[in-house]
C-alpha cells in the first residue's frame, strides 16, 4: 500500500493548476423560457451547479481541457454537450431540453450531483454505483459489484453465486427492481442469486432500511434499483463491444450492445444487447475447486416511443445459466460428512476442467414490462407498468436412484409471476408534492418432479399506498403509508398424500422523516419506519434436501408474519475537498424468522446432510455503516467504508446466527499522467479488512466461525484515443497476494477456501454514436 502511496505523491502534479470557468444557460426546447435550478453537472467529476432563475449557471475552477457535460431537470430530458476548456478562456454553452414523459421523480444519486442535493437527497441512506463504477466490474455477478458499497455484502456459495446481504439481511427480505419490475424468481434460497445479466445495468441504487410503503410486501432490508440504459433520443445508430477476461477459472465474458433513433421515426427508439460468459473450475490458493465450473447466456431487448405527453416503453430480457456445485459438499455417510467438514483441505485433488457435472444447477429468468407514462395538462403523471416474469429452476442431485444424475432433475421448479402497478405523480403545490398507487400480483409455482422441497402454491398480493414530501426552508419532511394483503394456496405432501391449506395475511406498513439541512456543507437525515413480511412457502413447508447449500432443511406451518420498526439516521457532509455520510441504525424484528442449525444430520437416500430448521424469535439489528472520501492533491484522494452488525435473538439471550463480520475498506484513487491518446488514466489500490464473526450461538453450528482476513487490491483504469476510436481499458488484481481465507457467509466455508488471486481484463469498443458510458 506505500507503493501506491509514494506514486500518488509523484503523480498528483501532473494535472494543470490553472482554473478556467464555463458558463451557460438551461432552457425549454419548445418555449424558450429558462428552466430555474436544473442541475449542470461534469461527468467524471464532482463538479456541478444549480441554474439560476434566469437559467444561467457557472462552474469555476477548471484545469484546461475537453469536458462532458450533462444537464438534468426533472420531467426533462438529460442533454449532452462537449465542451473544450482553453487556457485563459471562458467557455460557453447552452442546453435547450426537451420534455420527457418517461422521466421519473423518484430522488436518485448521480456522479456529479451538487452540494445541496448530496446533502438532501434522501431520509435514508442511499448509496448508487453509476456507469464509472460499474466499468471497473463488468461481468461480475450482481452481488460481487454491490459489495462495494458500505452496508452491503455478500452470501456466497461458490465463485458464480453472490446474494446481496443490506444491513444483515437478505433473499424475501431485500426488494430487487429490475427495469422497474420487483424481480420474482426462487430468492428465497440462500444460493439462489438475482437473475440479472451483469452486463445490463447502466446504475444500481440500493436504499437500505425498510422501504415497505414504497415497494410494498417485503422491503424489509432495503431496496435494490437496478436500472437498464436509457434509450437515445437523438437520430443514429451505435453500440459497444465489451470484452473481459478472469485469469482464476480461465473466465471469458463479452457482451454487444447496438441501439438507435431512427430519424424516420420521431419519437422511436431501440436497443439489443447479449452477453455469454463461461468459465471453468476456480481454484483456492492451495487446489481446484471441484465442479465449480458454470456458463451462462443472456440477451435484452428494449423499444419506445414517446410524444410531448405520452410514452411508452417495452422491455424483455432473459437470463440462462448452468453451473456447477462443488462435489465434496455432498457425501454418502455420516462419517464423511464429519470428515469433509474437520479436514483442511478436500480429499480428493481436482483437476482443471470445464465440464459442468452433478451435482448443478440450470436456471432460466424471463422478463417481458411494458410502462407507459400519460403527462396531464396539470403537470401531474400517470405512470402504468405490467410485468410478466417466468423463473425455471432445476437442481441435479450427485446421486440419484435408478440412472445418471443428469438425466432428471431432483427437482424442477417453474414460478409464474405477474405484476401490475400504477402511480399518480402530483405536481408541485407550495413546496409540497405526493404520489399514490396501487399494486398486484399473481404467482403460481409447479414442481414437476418428485423432490418436493417446496411444494405447488398460488398467491394473490394487493397493495395501495401514498405517499408525501413537504420542503420547508432547510427541512425537508416526508410520511406515507400502506395496505398490502396476500392469499396464498399450497400444496404440500403428508404421509404420501396432498393437502390444500390456505392462508391469508394483511397489514399496514408507514414511514415518517425528515432531513435537515443545518449548515451549507451538513446535514442530518432521521427515518422511522415499520414493514412486515408474511412467510414465504419454504419456510412454512421445506423438508428436503437444498442441493445448492448442501443441507437439509425443514419448514414449519404454524409461523406467522415478521414486524419490522427501524429506526436511522444519516450524517452528511460535503465540502470541497471531504465528504462524509455516516448511518446508524436499529431494527426491531418481531417473529424474525431465521434458518437454524439443529446440531442433527439427517441420512437421506442422497447422502448425509446437516439439518437446518426453520424458526421464529424476537430479534434486533444495530449497526452502522457509511463511507468519507478526503482529496489530498487534485489528482489524489483517499477514503475509506465500514460496515458493523449487531444482531441479537432477544427472546434466547444470545447473537442470530447469520450476520455479516466488521468491515472495513481503505481505498486510493490517483488521476495518472494524460495527453492527447491517453485521454484520462486511474489508478485504485484498495486493503479490505474483515473481523473474525466471534458474535455467535455457541455450540449450535457445525464448525467455528473462520478467521478474519485481509485481501489487497489494485485497479488501473484508461480511455485511449486509437485512431478515431476511443477504448476504454481496464486491469485489475483481486487478492493481490494469493491470501488463503474463509468467509462466514460463505455456504461453502464448511468445506473450502475461498477462491485465490485473480487478474481481470476489460475492454470496451464503442462505435456509431453510442457513448461509452453505461
Amino acid at each position: 500500500m506505500g507503493v501506491f502511496l509514494i506514486a500518488a505523491g509523484l503523480h498528483s502534479g501532473v494535472l494543470s493548476a490553472n482554473a478556467q470557468s464555463i458558463r451557460g444557460r438551461v432552457l425549454d426546447a419548445t418555449t424558450q423560457a429558462p428552466l430555474a435550478h436544473a442541475n449542470v453537472v461534469v461527468a467524471d467529476t464532482r463538479r456541478g451547479a444549480a441554474t439560476s432563475a434566469d437559467g444561467g449557471f457557472a462552474i469555476d475552477g477548471l484545469p484546461p481541457g475537453t469536458y462532458l457535460l450533462a444537464a438534468q431537470y426533472v420531467g426533462y430530458e438529460t442533454a449532452l454537450r462537449t465542451v473544450e476548456v482553453v487556457a485563459g478562456r471562458t467557455a460557453t454553452v447552452e442546453f435547450p431540453l426537451n420534455p420527457s414523459p418517461l422521466a421519473v421523480e423518484e430522488i436518485v444519486v448521480r456522479a456529479g450531483m451538487t452540494e445541496e442535493e448530496l446533502l438532501t437527497r434522501a431520509r435514508q441512506s442511499v448509496a448508487t454505483l453509476g456507469p464509472d463504477v460499474l466499468e471497473r466490474t463488468r461481468g461480475q455477478t450482481l452481488g460481487e459489484t454491490l459489495k462495494q458499497l458500505p452496508g452491503v455484502t455478500t452470501m456466497q456459495t461458490g465463485p458464480s453465486i453472490s446474494k446481496p446481504v443490506v444491513r444483515g439481511l437478505h433473499s424475501q427480505r431485500v426488494v430487487v427492481l429490475n427495469a422497474g419490475v420487483p424481480q420474482e424468481g426462487q430468492q428465497w434460497g440462500g444460493e439462489h442469486a438475482p437473475e440479472i445479466d451483469p452486463f445490463a445495468p447502466a446504475r444500481i441504487e440500493v436504499v437500505k432500511g425498510a422501504a415497505g410503503v414504497e415497494h410494498g410486501v417485503g422491503a424489509i432490508g432495503g431496496v435494490i434499483r437496478v436500472e437498464p440504459r436509457v434509450l437515445p433520443t437523438t437520430p443514429g445508430l451505435g453500440g459497444r463491444v465489451d470484452l473481459n477476461g478472469f485469469s482464476n477459472s480461465r473466465q471469458g465474458a463479452g457482451a454487444v450492445l447496438i441501439e438507435g433513433a431512427p430519424a424516420q421515426v420521431e419519437g422511436f427508439a431501440w436497443r439489443a444487447q447479449a452477453s455469454v460468459r463461461k468459465a471453468g473450475d476456480a481454484h483456492t490458493p492451495d487446489y481446484v475447486i471441484g465442479n465449480s465450473a458454470f456458463e451462462e447466456r443472456n440477451g435484452a431487448l428494449a423499444l419506445g416511443y414517446q410524444t410531448a405527453r405520452t410514452g411508452l416503453k417495452l422491455y424483455a430480457s432473459r437470463f440462462a445459466t448452468e453451473l456447477g456445485i462443488y462435489r465434496g459438499s455432498h457425501v454418502n455417510t455420516l462419517s464423511g460428512l464429519r470428515r469433509a467438514i474437520d479436514r483442511d483441505r478436500p480429499a480428493v485433488d481436482y483437476a482443471f476442467s470445464y465440464a459442468i457435472d452433478a451435482p448443478k444447477q440450470s436456471v432460466t429468468h424471463d422478463l417481458v414490462s411494458l410502462k407507459g407514462v400519460h403527462r396531464l395538462p396539470r403537470g401531474d403523471r400517470l405512470e402504468v407498468q405490467y410485468g410478466i416474469q417466468r423463473n425455471h429452476r432445476q437442481e441435479f442431485d450427485a446421486h440419484r436412484r435408478g440412472g445418471d444424475p443428469l438425466d432428471e432433475p431432483a427437482f424442477d421448479l417453474t414460478l409464474n409471476t405477474h405484476t401490475l402497478d400504477a402511480k399518480w405523480r402530483l405536481p408541485p403545490r407550495r413546496n409540497a408534492f405526493g404520489v399514490v398507487g396501487l399494486s398486484g400480483m399473481n404467482q403460481a409455482n409447479v414442481n414437476a418432479e418428485s423432490g418436493y422441497l417446496i411444494p405447488n402454491f398460488r398467491a394473490l398480493t394487493g397493495g395501495a399506498f401514498a405517499h408525501g414530501t413537504w420542503i420547508p426552508g432547510n427541512w425537508t419532511l416526508e410520511a406515507g403509508a400502506r395496505f398490502d394483503t396476500r392469499w396464498m394456496k399450497a400444496f404440500p405432501r403428508a404421509d404420501g398424500a396432498f393437502e390444500r391449506r390456505t392462508h391469508a395475511y394483511r397489514s399496514l406498513s408507514g414511514v415518517v422523516g425528515g432531513i435537515w439541512q443545518f449548515a451549507p456543507t451538513w446535514s442530518v437525515a432521521t427515518n422511522v419506519a415499520t414493514a412486515w413480511r408474511p412467510p414465504s412457502v419454504n419456510e412454512l413447508y421445506s423438508y428436503g434436501v437444498h442441493h445448492g447449500t448442501a443441507q437439509f432443511e425443514i419448514g414449519d406451518a404454524t409461523l406467522s408474519s415478521e414486524r419490522s420498526i427501524g429506526v436511522d439516521a444519516t450524517l452528511r457532509h460535503v465540502g470541497d475537498r471531504v465528504r462524509l455520510e455516516t448511518s446508524f441504525y436499529t431494527n426491531w424484528m418481531n417473529d424474525f424468522i431465521h434458518l437454524f442449525p439443529t446440531r442433527d444430520t439427517l441420512v437421506t437416500i442422497r447422502g448425509v446432510f446437516p439439518a437446518f430448521q426453520h424458526q421464529q424469535a424476537q430479534a434486533v439489528l444495530r449497526g452502522l455503516d457509511g463511507h468519507v472520501e478526503f482529496d489530498l492533491r487534485p489528482a489524489w484522494a483517499v477514503g475509506a467504508r465500514a460496515s458493523v452488525v449487531r444482531g441479537t435473538n432477544v427472546a434466547a439471550n444470545m447473537p442470530l446466527i447469520g450476520m455479516p463480520a466488521d468491515r472495513l475498506v481503505l481505498h486510493s484513487t490517483v488521476r495518472l499522467f494524460e495527453g492527447r491518446r491517453l485521454r484520462t488514466s486511474e489508478l485504485r489500490p484498495e486493503l479490505t479488512l474483515v473481523r473474525k464473526q466471534t458474535r455467535v450461538p455457541e455450540g449450535v453450528d457445525y464448525a467455528p466461525p473462520p478467521a478474519g482476513y485481509a485481501l489487497v487490491g489494485v485497479q488501473y483504469h484508461a480511455d485511449l484515443q486509437v485512431g478515431n476510436t476511443p477504448l476504454q481499458v481496464g486491469l485489475s488484481i483481486h487478492n493481490l497476494f494469493n491470501t488463503r481465507y474463509r468467509d462466514y457467509l460463505s455456504r461453502w466455508r464448511y468445506y473450502i477456501d475461498e477462491p485465490g488471486r485473480t487478474l481481470v481484463v476489460r475492454v470496451r469498443i464503442p462505435f456509431g454514436t453510442a457513448a461509452s458510458g453505461g
